[in-house]
C-alpha cells in the first residue's frame, strides 16, 4: 500500500528554467572575467552534455571542461553561489499543472518534499500557494544532508513514519531522484521534460517503475502503482 508520495522540487514541481539561466549566467560571467572566453550557448552545450554523463555538482562540473582546474572552478563557485542566493526565488515558480496533481495526490497519500535546495525555498512555496500540502519537507540546506545520499531520504521517511515500501518519490533526474530512492526500496516516478530530460538510464538500478512526459501526468502514475502494489 501506498501512503507516502515524495517530490522533489526544481523541475519536477517548480518551473526552475530562470534559475538555471542565472546560474548558467553567472557561470559564464565569472569565466570570461578570468579571460576563458566562454559563449553562453557553449556553456549550456557542455552544462547538456555533463547532464547526459550524470556529473555532479553540474554546473562545477561544467565550469571545469573550461577552466581545467578544480580549484580556479572552486572560486569561481564561491563567486557565484550569492547569485543563485538571489535567483532561488525569483527564478523558479510553481508549475500550472502542481496545484491540481497535489490536490489530487493528496487525498491517497501523504505529501512531503526531498530537495536539494536552500532554505528561500519555502518563500516560492508560500508564494505560489502549494506548501500547505506538505505534512514532511526535507531541503538540504536545512537538513545538512544532500540527494542523492541516502541520509536525506532516510530522514523524510522517519518522519513519515513509513516504510521504503509506501513510498513514491517523484522527481526529474535519475542520477538524484529514481536511484537513490529505489535503491532503498522507494517506488519511482521520473517525470522526463525539462533540463535533465535527456538523461538515460545507465544502469538497471536507475529505470525508474514508471517514467511520464509530464507532471500533468503524475496522477495516472501514482494510480498504476497503487494497482501494482
Amino acid at each position: 500500500m501506498i501512503s507516502w508520495v515524495f517530490f522533489d522540487l526544481g523541475g519536477t514541481l517548480l518551473d526552475d528554467s530562470g534559475l538555471v539561466e542565472a546560474i548558467g549566467r553567472a557561470y559564464v560571467e565569472s569565466l570570461n572575467t578570468r579571460g576563458y572566453r566562454v559563449a553562453a550557448d557553449e556553456f549550456a552545450d557542455v552544462r547538456d552534455l555533463m547532464i547526459v554523463r550524470q556529473e555532479h555538482p553540474l554546473f562545477r562540473a561544467a565550469a571545469t571542461a573550461f577552466t581545467r582546474d578544480p580549484a580556479v572552478t572552486e572560486e569561481i563557485w564561491e563567486e557565484v553561489k550569492p547569485r543563485v542566493l538571489g535567483a532561488e526565488v525569483e527564478g523558479q515558480r510553481a508549475f500550472p499543472e502542481a496545484t491540481g496533481v497535489l490536490e489530487t495526490a493528496s487525498r491517497h497519500a501523504g505529501l512531503g518534499i526531498i530537495a536539494n535546495q536552500y532554505r528561500t525555498v519555502r518563500g516560492v512555496l508560500q508564494r505560489d500557494g502549494i506548501d500547505s500540502f506538505f505534512r514532511v519537507v526535507q531541503i538540504s540546506e536545512e537538513a545538512g544532508v544532500s540527494k542523492p545520499d541516502p541520509p536525506i531520504f532516510e530522514r523524510a521517511l522517519r518522519e513519515a513514519g513509513c516504510k521504503p515500501q509506501e513510498a513514491v518519490m517523484v522527481g526529474d533526474r535519475i542520477d538524484f531522484d529514481v536511484e537513490p530512492a529505489k535503491a532503498l526500496g522507494f517506488h519511482t516516478v521520473r517525470v522526463k521534460w525539462g533540463v535533465f530530460r535527456n538523461q538515460s538510464a545507465a544502469r538497471e538500478g536507475q529505470r525508474p517503475d514508471v517514467e511520464v512526459g509530464s507532471l500533468g501526468d503524475v496522477p495516472a502514475a501514482l494510480e498504476r502503482l497503487s494497482r501494482r502494489d
